[in-house]
């Protein structure tokens, strides 16, 4: 036994298993000599209904007996099989499981032939060496994977993987290492100081017993769901065609959702749309009329999936896009407008080159001290910002299915907030860790998001931001950049709204003005959040202490929104108050 750190969290265990070491087997086994033979039943007359009997007793006894002897049923039978097969059956085409199941004019272009998954499970099982005895005996018996996933490869060559990454304490020798990759010179100004002062004791203290327990529960997560008889790879069950999915329920984010749907409706955007909420929410009459008459499908959860103790339900998103219809999905946060048609994302070469799913970037990067680079195995880098979850873009059947198998780990991350959501801040980046356990490619946008804000006359002009602006996946002609495309007003119901409204609200954007992704330079850039004067929550980014080598000639500029490339806001905020848009709330 292992002594962990911290109170191990129940799985979420539906059936038992005499396989799953998580909890003892529902029936107890009983020996082979226990079960008694039951000879199958024989046909004779009597076992037809009245008018055939008589038609059966015309039948010549000879041929009588043939007809109701095994060897015959048996071919009879094989016959009726072969008979459906060659004429009844009608097969499946790659193009009728991309099909969507509701009215809709755009089609999906055909999978490339080196990213087409399966549309049937794997059914090879796979031989994998044993697993490391000292870590894993006490969850893995027989020091192998469950059966059920053996049966999917690719999957389950994933999970060991994974399992058998290093474990590595949080010693003086891996803090070396990893502050020689990511120096606390930048990775303390990069981390959100929230989270770096709420949860830094946390991180420090799971130890190696606690990691192998986490990556145990992963693999748990599978079997259970192979237990209940659920996916846990993206096929034609998983979704078919393309569509939006957002989630709300509470009275200020279901008006922000129909905000959105308005918009949408404006955009002449034809990709059909799932609401999700629980099912103890959006009971408004009036509200659910207005959901449908934009074009918008209900689709209600249980609301016993809900964390009591939570200030916000995060887990709703990942299960929203799990159990989605879709099988291409644009997700949006209920503040998140596009400014324009988002149909493109599904033909832009970030999305089809990179696994068929793209993050958009958060203001943020991962601290060394954090516990989930020795969860992943991982050493600590700077490369990618968290993820901001308000827009994804993704197919549940890329990376050869396994996107789908990245999702479920990532909505089961959201169920578990005293673990996982202490490592991700959030349900943001349990879509990168998820990505990352099975060790899954993904696309992120050419360019770093911006601040869209305004200059607060109670403060001697300093700029007040509250949305955060991500941009397009590819480059319009005669522009010179990806233009913005998402809107995603996330503190604008955080801000004081005195004063504010059409004209004042969304008037500047704060950039740097080198914002290519994975530009260094960046990492040389602070954006923080802090309490403005009478406003509340702004966002800012300045240089913390760096060079101007460092910053290699880049600055921070704050531009007017209606000088930015291609007028791209151009009746934006006129729209955005016409269709319900509002500051402040919840």
């Amino acid at each position: 036994m292992f002594d962990l750190s911290h109170p191990r969290p129940s799985p979420i265990i539906r059936r038992g298993s005499p396989s799953n070491p998580f909890q003892p087997p529902v029936l107890s086994q009983q020996s082979p000599s226990t079960f008694r033979s039951v000879p199958a039943p024989k046909i004779s007359v009597s076992t037809f209904s009245t008018p055939s009997r008589g038609l059966f007793s015309m039948i010549p006894p000879y041929l009588r007996r043939h007809l109701t002897s095994p060897p015959f049923i048996a071919v009879f039978l094989t016959f009726l099989v072969l008979f459906y097969v060659a004429f009844l059956h009608v097969s499946r085409s790659p193009a009728d499981v991309l099909r969507s199941p509701y009215p809709s004019n755009i089609s999906p272009p055909p999978l490339k032939p080196e990213t087409a998954p399966p549309l049937t499970p794997e059914t090879s099982r796979i031989a994998l060496p044993n697993l490391p005895e000292d870590l894993y005996s006490e969850y893995f018996p027989t020091l192998q994977l469950p059966e059920s996933i053996l049966e999917y490869p690719l999957l389950a060559q994933k999970l060991y993987d994974f399992l058998t990454r290093p474990i590595l304490d949080h010693s003086s020798e891996y803090e070396q290492d990893s502050y020689q990759s990511c120096p606390p010179r930048l990775s303390d100004n990069l981390v959100n100081p929230d989270q770096y002062n709420g949860d830094r004791w946390f991180w420090l203290e799971v130890n190696i017993g606690e990691i192998a327990y986490r990556r145990a529960v992963v693999v748990n997560w599978f079997e259970n769901r192979l237990l209940r008889g659920e996916p846990v790879i993206g096929t034609g069950r998983t979704g078919q065609g393309r569509g939006i999915v957002l989630a709300g329920g509470n009275q200020d984010t279901t008006f922000r959702m129909i905000s959105v749907l308005r918009r949408l409706n404006k955009l002449n955007v034809e990709l059909p749309i799932e609401v999700f909420h629980f099912d103890d929410e959006l009971h408004d009459s009036d509200q659910r009329r207005e959901i449908e008459e934009l074009g918008a499908r209900m689709i209600s959860m249980s609301s016993s999936l809900k964390q009591p103790s939570q200030w916000k339900n995060w887990q709703i998103k990942g299960l929203a896009i799990v159990l989605s219809t879709f099988r291409e999905v644009l997700y949006l946060d209920s503040d998140n407008t596009p400014l324009r048609d988002p149909i493109h994302l599904f033909s832009a070469p970030i999305y089809l080159d990179r696994g068929r799913a793209v993050f958009w970037p958060d203001i943020s990067k991962d601290h060394p001290d954090n516990a989930i680079w020795r969860v992943m195995g991982d050493q600590c880098n700077l490369d990618h910002w968290t993820f901001e979850s308000g827009s994804i873009v993704i197919d549940k059947a890329g990376n050869d299915g396994l996107n789908f198998a990245a999702l479920v780990i990532a909505s089961e991350m959201q169920g578990d907030p005293s673990f996982w959501l202490k490592l991700s801040g959030g349900d943001k980046d349990t879509f990168r860790w998820g990505f990352r356990t099975l060790g899954l490619d993904w696309g992120e946008p050419p360019r770093w998001l911006s601040t869209v804000g305004f200059l607060n006359r109670f403060e001697n002009g300093r700029f007040c931001g509250h949305t955060m602006l991500q941009h397009d996946l590819v480059i319009p002609d005669g522009l010179t950049r990806a233009p913005p495309l998402f809107v995603h007003s996330n503190l604008l119901k955080h801000i004081g709204a005195i004063g504010l409204g059409r004209g004042t609200t969304f008037t500047h954007v704060k950039r740097v003005s080198i914002d290519d992704i994975y530009n260094p330079i960046l990492n040389h850039a602070h954006s923080f959040v802090y309490q403005g004067i009478r406003r509340g929550m702004c966002i800012d980014v300045d240089w913390h202490d760096s060079t101007e080598l460092e910053r290699g000639g880049a600055t921070i500029e704050t531009v007017e929104l209606g000088d930015i490339e291609g007028d791209v806001f151009d009746g934006f905020e006129t729209a955005f108050f016409d269709e319900g848009g509002k500051i402040g709330g919840w």
